[in-house]
Formats: C-alpha cells, structure tokens, sequence
C-alpha cells in the first residue's frame, strides 16, 4: 500500500501534464501555410487602419489615447457602424500593447504574472467593442485575428494558457479560413511559434518565415522584422539579427526597444531580447 500511493500520485500528476500538453499544444493553425505573394490593403478601410497605425508608430500612449477618444466618438455617433467598432477594439488593443513597449522578451515567459489594471480595462473594453460588431453582422478575417490577439494578452502563467489556448487556435484558424494571407495573422503565428516553450512548439526557423513574409506586406510596421530579430537571434545568427534591428530602426526610429536591442548585440551582451529596457538605455543614443 506504501508503493501504492505514490504511485497513483504520479499516475495523476503525469495524465495532468498530459492534459496541459494537449491544451497548449494546440495544432488548429498548423495548415496555414506562409504565402508565396504579397497582399494589398486598400479602400476606405485601410485609410482608417493607416490612421490607427501613424498612431502606433508613434509609440506613445498619448497618440493611442487621441486614435481611442476618437473612435470612441465614432460609435457614438454611428452605434451600427461595425467597421468603427471592429477597429476601436483594435486601438484597445494596440494602447494595451504600447504598456508593454520597453519589456522584455523571453521564450515560454508571459510578459505579465498579473495584469495590470489598466491592460485589463483596455482588454475588456476591446472584447466589448468587437462584440458589438459580431453582433452588427462582422464576420471578417481582422475581427478573429484581433480576438485572438486580445486573448493572447491575458495569458499570465500555466493556468491561464490553458484556459484561454484552445479559444485562440480556434480565432487564429478561423482568421486564416477567411484570408490566409494577411499579413498580421502571420505575426501571430510566428509569435507563437516564437515564445512557445520548447516542449509546446517553439520553433524559431518556422516563426522566421512567418516574420519575413510580414515584414515584406507591412511596409509602416517595424515589428515584424524585431521578431524576426529575436527568431535570428535564437537560432545563433547574431549578424543577421541586427540586419533585422538595422531594418525596423530604420522603417521607425520612434521603436525605443529596437533600438537598444540592437545596441545590446552590437555590445555582444547576453540575453539582448530577455531585459526590461532601462531609463538610461531608452534615453542614450
């Protein structure tokens, strides 16, 4: 009976990990392949979506803040409006993102253990106003990218990457059903493959052709090519990682993270992608 015990303990602790495993493994998005041509965005939509970018590029809160009061004015005006809705809850979630700008990142490390109350406010503010345009007939490739991103942003630890992994493969997939090419769906497949543990599908090498496809269709958006950086730089091409750096520095000098990455490797310094960037690094040149 002594045997016994432990025994059934680690018969219970490893179908527990195998429960984990197959949650988090996820697989739904495996047959989204990378595109061999590069889209075009175009129509009154992309002026809108140019708009929320000028924005990000920014990186500031305060411009992210302008773009939501904005559009928040927006629905007011026009509550039918599903578009406005659609990319409100995309400003949400790129003002959530800003809060996060100068931190560090590591592989199979959630970039918060609790979120911030202000993240949280704008993550669910985001799910509310993307539920408004699902219920205003919104059934766009950009509706479930978006709600996969804002899933993603809850993933604190073990615990909430279960709960929430299955709802994201599932948003992901069915953004790549709708249009396969979009360019942003393809950063959040590399980011996945990219900062998923070793054991649940990191892949470097996979998530740099996902980062260099984006960077190519993003011409206004620096960070596929940061992510690409750090996939560069994970798979030991230290020279190549800063050609990635070299490239989003120059598409937005404003990316203060990009910049200082790209000093630390140049310094030859450990763990470049891993530290918080400092008041003394964001302000040197």
């Amino acid at each position: 009976m002594s045997r016994l015990v432990p025994a059934l303990s680690f018969c219970c602790v490893a179908a527990i990990g195998a429960t984990a495993y197959m949650m988090l493994r996820g697989g739904a998005t495996a047959t989204i392949g990378v595109p061999t041509q590069t889209p075009v965005r175009d129509g009154p939509a992309a002026d809108r979506f140019a708009a929320l970018q000028a924005a990000r590029r920014t990186c500031t809160k305060e411009a992210l803040d302008r773009f939501v009061a904005q559009l928040r004015e927006q629905v007011e005006k026009l509550p039918d409006d599903r578009e406005s809705w659609r990319l409100l809850a995309e400003g949400l979630l790129e003002r959530a993102l800003q809060r996060s700008h100068l931190r560090g990142m590591a592989v199979g490390t959630p970039l918060h253990t609790e979120l911030p109350p202000e993240t949280k406010a704008d993550l669910d503010a985001g799910d509310a106003a993307l539920a408004r345009a699902r219920e205003l007939g919104d059934d766009s490739a950009d509706s479930f990218r978006i709600e996969a991103s804002l899933l993603s942003q809850r993933i604190t630890g073990l615990l909430a990457a279960m709960q929430w992994n299955g709802r994201i493969e599932q948003s992901l997939k069915q953004a790549g059903e709708r249009r396969q090419d979009d360019p942003q769906l393809h950063v959040a497949l590399g980011l996945r493959n990219l900062l998923a543990p070793p054991l649940l599908g990191n892949d470097p090498g996979k998530a740099l052709e996902h980062f260099e496809f984006a960077a190519k269709a993003l011409a206004d958006d620096e960070r596929p090519a940061v992510f690409a950086a750090m996939a560069s730089y994970l798979q030991k091409k230290r020279q190549q990682a800063i050609g990635w750096l070299d490239q989003a520095v120059q598409r937005n000098p404003h990316n203060t993270f990009a910049r200082v990455v790209r000093n630390r490797l140049r310094a030859g310094e450990d763990d470049p992608f891993g530290r918080d960037v400092t008041a003394a690094e964001a302000a040197a040149r």
